[in-house]
């Protein structure tokens, strides 16, 4: 990878690929693991020279781009013919919200519903695990090793789900509110404070945002 983002930048130097604009140091590419995003201007010249820079790389080291696996995602580029920009090019045209590195990637603000995938795959684990044959501290050691730490990767503005606090107090995930021993936000304070130490993900959230300013 390291090779391919040289080659990007040496096209950009010579002139094949348009600078990016803006007056902060522009990345070209993102790449972690097998995922990669390249950035281009929407030129036609720009798409043309991409997709020979990266089947070039792929001649030379045998990591060989599978364009019809691949997605472009106009970003910003209202009034521009995207059909005759794209139209040398073997990509398929998607649109934000898309996923990256399974995480659901937008220009927007992210909404609930983004999370979904990850409330329903929390909860295809409750029956499985059969709540109701574990005493209340299994069932604790679950929603804090297990269940938080799922959401934890996706943690942006998400909330405890509803079935985690059904399956601490209930042990299943059709409970009525006279079930519920304490709030969850008195959950989520430290045992020291009264709490059962559960991570309260709306509040562990915002940390985050706030540690990328800092």
């Amino acid at each position: 990878m390291d090779p391919l983002q040289k080659l990007l930048d040496l096209a950009t130097d010579k002139g094949h690929l348009s600078r990016l604009r803006g007056r902060m140091t522009q990345l070209r590419a993102s790449m972690y693991a097998r995922d990669t995003r390249i950035f281009v201007k929407p030129t036609r010249e720009d798409i043309l020279a991409l997709v020979e820079l990266l089947t070039l790389f792929g001649e030379a080291l045998g990591l060989k781009t599978n364009f019809q696996k691949s997605t472009i995602i106009p970003i910003r580029c209202e009034g521009l013919n995207l059909n005759e920009i794209l139209a040398a090019s073997p990509t398929d045209i998607s649109c934000f919200p898309t996923k990256y590195l399974d995480l659901s990637l937008t220009a927007k603000c992210i909404r609930q519903v983004d999370f979904q995938p990850l409330v329903d795959k929390a909860i295809s684990k409750l029956p499985l695990w059969n709540g109701h044959q574990i005493n209340p501290a299994g069932r604790l050691t679950l929603v804090k090793a297990v269940l938080t730490s799922q959401a934890v990767y996706f943690v942006t503005s998400l909330r405890a789900p509803k079935e985690m606090k059904k399956f601490l107090w209930a042990g299943t995930v059709t409970v009525t509110g006279g079930r519920y021993k304490v709030n969850w936000p008195r959950c989520a304070r430290p045992k020291c404070s009264g709490g059962l130490g559960i991570l309260h993900l709306g509040k562990f959230a915002r940390a985050l945002r706030l540690r990328w300013l800092w």
